[in-house]
């Protein structure tokens, strides 16, 4: 194990039989190197490990004896940065190494190898990339201590479904990460309910939610490359969306009620996944989300520990419930 751990922040996502995976410039996790995490990597595990540019080419090379480590393209925000290209390739290709040692000459499409793999582990497909206003999911594995954890059998959460059980019961069927993931957002809705119940504060509906809607409705209205028809179209959706925000209020509201609004819209959104929604209706989506979010922790600035986790574990259940 080497002895001195890397205080640099980690740049990409290792994992045996799975790509080489740049990762954003969010997700703030730390580079693995000189963990004993970095042990179990160089003895041939298979779990995810994360490492800054330097490390990753060291610890890629580790493990460019193995032909279960391969790459497939990925896109990254990194790639914009013509000084440090040409050293991502090279961590692609010590990733993509096979037996021999030498750069395999032809990628077989990733859907093609999740299908084979599939058939045997039944594992999930890689989620795209997701909005980060609806949560950050890596950041809840690391918040939570979950990240080297199994995923847990999916196929036994969806016979758990069919079977009547709740999305509770079916999880823990399922195990690993999915029952803590489920079991986690279950401890902090609670937590923060009961932070939010507390406050006596009251949230304006006018600024939180008509506000954002009729500034959306301004920019719809206003933009010359939509004609007539998709204007009136987007001004439709617009109207049912204020209306479900604001099915069965009266006056203003408290950051209680205010977070379950806020909820339902992730939900509808998927937790920045994918999801049914126009692109440009989800940009109204998201401004009605952060002027929610915005005056619920400027009624309860204590809450923003117990929302944030939240949010990000929901984005977590949003993507190990895609298989």
């Amino acid at each position: 194990m080497p002895k001195r751990h890397c205080t640099s922040r980690a740049e990409w996502r290792l994992q045996a039989g799975k790509l080489a995976e740049p990762l954003s410039e969010h997700y703030r996790l730390d580079c693995d190197y000189g963990t004993p995490v970095i042990t179990c990597w160089e003895d041939g595990g298979s779990e995810p490990i994360y490492a800054c540019e330097t490390h990753a080419k060291q610890l890629g090379r580790s493990r460019a004896c193995s032909s279960d480590v391969r790459v497939i393209d990925a896109q990254s925000n990194h790639s914009d940065n013509p000084i440090k290209i040409e050293d991502r390739t090279q961590i692609q290709e010590i990733a993509d190494t096979t037996p021999n040692g030498s750069a395999s000459s032809q990628a077989a499409p990733a859907f093609v190898e999740t299908k084979t793999v599939a058939e045997v582990a039944d594992p999930c497909v890689r989620p795209p990339a997701r909005d980060l206003t609806f949560g950050d999911s890596a950041k809840a594995m690391v918040d939570e201590a979950i990240w080297n954890m199994a995923t847990g059998n999916y196929r036994e959460y969806k016979t758990a479904l069919q079977q009547g059980k709740s999305t509770t019961e079916a999880a823990q069927a399922a195990g690993g990460q999915l029952a803590v993931v489920h079991r986690k957002i279950c401890d902090y809705t609670l937590k923060l309910a009961a932070a939010l119940s507390e406050s006596r504060v009251i949230i304006n509906i006018e600024e939180a939610i008509d506000k954002p809607l009729e500034q959306a409705m301004l920019e719809i209205i206003s933009n010359r490359a939509m004609s007539d028809l998709e204007k009136d179209a987007a001004i439709q959706q617009l109207g049912a969306l204020q209306e479900c925000a604001k099915h069965g209020l009266q006056g203003d509201i408290t950051p209680l009620r205010a977070n379950q609004i806020l909820l339902a819209i992730g939900d509808r959104l998927n937790w920045g996944g994918t999801s049914d929604v126009s692109k440009e209706i989800k940009a109204v989506y998201r401004a009605l989300y952060g002027s929610l979010k915005t005056s619920i922790l400027t009624a309860v600035p204590e809450a923003q520990n117990l929302h944030d986790r939240l949010t990000n574990l929901y984005a977590a259940k949003s993507d190990l419930e895609i298989c």
